[in-house]
């Protein structure tokens, strides 16, 4: 398969394709039903059509068995094409019902004899990515998880590949160019898990700060934890670690666009497609570190086919990052939507389109009671008034909180080494760099925003693409009242300043010569 020889994983010379290393083997995924999982479900079923199995964990959820939850999640659209072009293949999935919080996963004897006999590819990629989670919660999931998953792969003798998904972000904390490396940190992994089970809530919370330190939340904190256990508990087992930044829409596949879920970037462009986010705080020059849902996918796949044939000795971090040089700031993605929902705008629409971003926290305050809460407390006046549901203010509260979490990573920038991204793409044959793409540098922008736009109008919010003309419509009307409303204003604060002045009638008249 390789020249076992060769003491650098990046120089030898690879002698079987991605799709045929994973021809006739099984594979164990956790966080299946994430966003991610979904669409390398859907690759690792179309790209790799022999696979043998793909074991998905899954937990109970709400009601729902974890039969259920994977018969439900087998129907999304997502699924269609695949479904079109080898019927009969969604039979590959197995569900196993369980948990990474639990103990061995909540697994059964009887799974865990048929996982012990089949698999030998395992991606983890199941966590909490809440920013605001509580670090007890992050702790079990984000770092005691990892664990779990590594007890599970010891007890597999097929195995030959683990690939672990991380962030990017899990090293933000740093003031330098960050590396595809593992970082130190100030404690154990395992003194974390310890003191989660032990410490009362009281005590837990008020060390958090100090914990935490530089990180700016318990999920790249708990991530950059993770990341050293799994590289000090993984024994012999050929290990990756894939760093994704802020998972996006599809750039190409399943479908251009596509998108299940309202998180960091996809929020921005709701919020500001509907004109219901109006300011945000952040530096309009921050670089938007925006990595499409499937090139991910494509680099977790090809580091399971790294670790099996090019069997490295040590733990290997890759960037999962668009090309820095071609990067795109919180300014330009807010301009480029801008044009985007001009033509293609949201029937959910309640306000023109517009946003504001600002350095000022002051400004921003400002800001947020002239567009949001002010209009936001009439309007609810008003619904009061006529015995309607009143929640508009209460939802810009709940919004306000939930962006507060992201000003850390809209005010400032990183740059990444992406030099193991480059190797490891290199070492692909031409048609594997072309099916399981994840390096591209001829990624176009307003192409891939005008698709996203488009993905979040179908996808998230359910819109249909035929009603874009009632949108459109929509869009002039509140353009025209909202023009009118701001003449309205300009006159009252007009006449205010006149009256002060004791010129109201001269005023008055100049207007009336102006206007007719």
């Amino acid at each position: 398969m390789c020249d076992a020889k060769k003491e650098n994983p990046f120089d030898v010379s690879p002698q079987i394709s991605i799709s045929e290393f994973y021809a006739g083997r099984s594979v164990f995924i956790t966080g299946a039903t994430g966003f991610l999982g979904k669409v390398l479900i859907e690759k690792l079923l179309r790209c790799c059509p022999d696979i043998k199995k793909i074991y998905v964990l899954v937990r109970p959820k709400r009601g729902s068995r974890a039969q259920e939850r994977v018969d439900t999640l087998l129907q999304d659209i997502v699924f269609d094409n695949v479904k079109a072009e080898h019927p009969g293949c969604t039979k590959k999935i197995v569900t196993v019902s369980g948990d990474i919080v639990d103990d061995d996963l909540g697994l059964t004897n009887e799974i865990m004899q048929q996982l012990v006999q089949d698999v030998s590819v395992v991606f983890h990629s199941a966590a909490t990515v809440r920013f605001d989670e509580p670090l007890r919660l992050a702790v079990r999931m984000n770092i005691a998880g990892v664990q779990r998953v590594l007890n599970l792969c010891h007890k597999l003798p097929l195995l030959v590949s683990l690939v672990h998904v991380s962030t990017a972000y899990a090293n933000c904390c740093l003031d330098e160019e960050i590396k595809e490396q593992i970082y130190p940190t100030s404690i154990l992994p395992q003194q974390m898990i310890d003191a989660a089970e032990w410490m009362t809530d009281d005590t837990f919370d008020a060390i958090q700060p100090k914990l935490l330190g530089k990180h700016p939340n318990t999920y790249t904190y708990t991530k950059s934890l993770g990341e050293i256990l799994l590289r000090d508990g993984r024994g012999e087992i050929p290990t990756s670690i894939v760093r994704p930044a802020i998972v996006t829409a599809s750039w190409k596949e399943p479908l251009p666009g596509w998108i299940d879920n309202y998180n960091t970037a996809t929020g921005l462009i709701a919020g500001f497609g509907t004109g219901f986010l109006k300011t945000m705080i952040g530096n309009p020059k921050t670089q938007l570190s925006l990595t499409p849902v499937d090139m991910t996918v494509n680099m977790i796949i090809s580091c399971g086919w790294f670790n099996a044939v090019c069997k490295p000795k040590e733990v290997n971090v890759f960037h999962n990052i668009c090309d820095q040089k071609n990067s795109v700031t919180i300014e330009a993605f807010l301009s480029r939507m801008k044009q985007t929902l001009a033509q293609n705008p949201m029937q959910a629409m309640v306000r023109v389109p517009s946003g504001k971003v600002t350095e000022s926290l002051l400004w921003n305050k400002v800001l947020r009671f002239v567009y949001h809460l002010l209009p936001a407390f009439c309007i609810d006046c008003f619904n009061k008034a006529r015995g309607k549901r009143v929640f508009l203010y209460q939802r810009y509260q709940i919004i306000h909180k939930a962006s507060s979490v992201l000003e850390f990573f809209t005010m400032n920038s990183w740059q990444f080494s992406t030099v193991n991204t480059g190797r490891l793409s290199k070492l692909l044959c031409k048609d594997d760099q072309s099916m399981f793409y994840f390096d591209k540098l001829d990624f176009d922008w307003d192409t891939y925003l005008l698709n996203y736009n488009l993905g979040v109008k179908q996808y998230v919010m359910k819109e249909d693409m035929a009603d874009l003309s009632k949108a459109k419509t929509r869009q002039t009307r509140l353009a025209l009242i909202e023009n009118v409303m701001k003449g309205v204003l300009l006159l009252l604060i007009l006449t205010f300043v006149a009256r002060q002045m004791g010129v109201t009638n001269k005023l008055w008249k100049l207007v009336w010569e102006l206007v007719f």
